[in-house]
């Protein structure tokens, strides 16, 4: 992990704090991890995201482009890092934080990239297996920009009202578990930009 993480990460005060914010997570636990990414494990993703073919999909509740899941990749710095997301020392790292079990190497991984006026509507992720969704980073937008991940409330199975919104920021981790009220949403980019991102989910 020490090749892919800041040392900050790693520290035991540092993990203590993130349990607890795990725990307190609203509308659902998650935590948000800045600066969790080295900053040239960033840039080298992104230059592998380069080479990376995008494929562009559309439907009533999406728009926004995604590669083949990346456990697939010929890129060096793509396939190194698929090596970490699956490696025990992450699995064990995120149950120790969450308490939510799950395989080392059990990962469904995706480059995602958001351009202007693409979103992804509210939905709460379930499909048989999955434990926990993740996000990462790869670059940084303002807030006027758009691409935010917002979290709404759950209201008696239904998604409700937003109560946080997380904007993208490089080398950010956002995990939560997958549940009948982890109700998410990707809010439309309003700007001329992209939006780069590493996603999935944990088994």
């Amino acid at each position: 992990m020490r090749e892919t993480v800041n040392d900050v990460v790693l520290s035991g005060d540092y993990v203590a704090d993130k349990m607890k914010e795990f725990g307190k997570g609203k509308p659902f636990s998650h935590v948000v991890f800045d600066g969790f990414l080295q900053k040239k494990v960033v840039e080298g993703l992104l230059t592998g995201f380069e080479k990376e073919f995008f494929e562009q999909k559309r439907a009533d509740l999406f728009q926004f482009s995604q590669t083949s899941d990346l456990h697939g990749s010929k890129q060096k710095a793509l396939k190194a890092f698929v090596h970490f997301l699956d490696s025990p020392e992450f699995a064990e790292y995120l149950i120790r934080i969450t308490g939510v079990k799950m395989k080392a190497g059990a990962s469904d991984v995706f480059g995602s990239r958001y351009s202007s006026t693409d979103y992804l509507l509210c939905h709460d992720d379930q499909l048989e297996g999955r434990k926990l969704a993740f996000i990462f980073y790869l670059n940084t937008l303002r807030e006027t920009q758009g691409g935010a991940l917002a979290f709404r409330a759950d209201m008696k199975g239904v998604p409700g009202k937003i109560v946080k919104r997380i904007h993208p920021k490089a080398g950010r981790l956002v995990v939560f578990p997958v549940s009948s009220q982890s109700w998410h949403e990707v809010e439309e980019i309003v700007s001329e930009v992209n939006r780069y991102a590493i996603g999935g989910w944990l088994h």
